[in-house]
């Protein structure tokens, strides 16, 4: 018994939409080729579309793929990795951190902001010895708080950071 639900072409259709409108991704198949799976809980993984060629009646199979984001109040919040995924090809709905602010954020703190909308953002750090960006993942603005909140599990937060 799977776990997950393959979500069809209409469905499908729907997060790439998110994807555009939230983040400015490119809606075409060759932008994104993986196909989308959701738990009950609403969370979303893709995985390759070589998975129609697997049959899983003979199966047991709790999860598979990466975990890419969940719907949250009609909105899509992207994991690392799917902002990963996207972030090099997104055109909107970027913030850059400076270096004591990518420290911040790698350690799990929420990072003091004037005001970064109220929209999801995907969070990078242009690294000066690459000259590349690192996405470190997806955050949002509270405007109560005047905080970027920091998403990233307990479990992926450093404590200390080398340089």
């Amino acid at each position: 018994m799977l776990r997950f639900d393959i979500m069809n072409s209409k469905e499908t259709k729907h997060i790439l939409e998110k994807l555009q409108e939230q983040y400015g991704f490119g809606i075409e198949k060759k932008d994104l080729d993986y196909i989308f799976l959701q738990t009950k809980e609403g969370r979303l993984y893709v995985v390759s579309r070589d998975l129609g060629n697997i049959d899983f009646d003979k199966l047991r199979i709790d999860m598979l793929g990466i975990y890419f984001g969940e719907i949250y109040k009609d909105k899509l919040r992207l994991s690392i990795e799917g902002a990963q995924i996207i972030g090099k090809n997104a055109t909107k709905n970027i913030l850059d951190l400076d270096y004591a602010q990518m420290i911040e954020w790698i350690q799990g703190k929420d990072i003091e902001f004037t005001d970064c909308g109220e929209e999801f953002v995907i969070v990078r750090y242009k690294n000066p010895k690459t000259d590349q960006y690192d996405i470190l993942g997806c955050g949002k603005f509270n405007k109560q708080s005047g905080k970027l909140m920091n998403y990233v599990s307990k479990s992926r937060k450093l404590v200390v950071v080398n340089n």
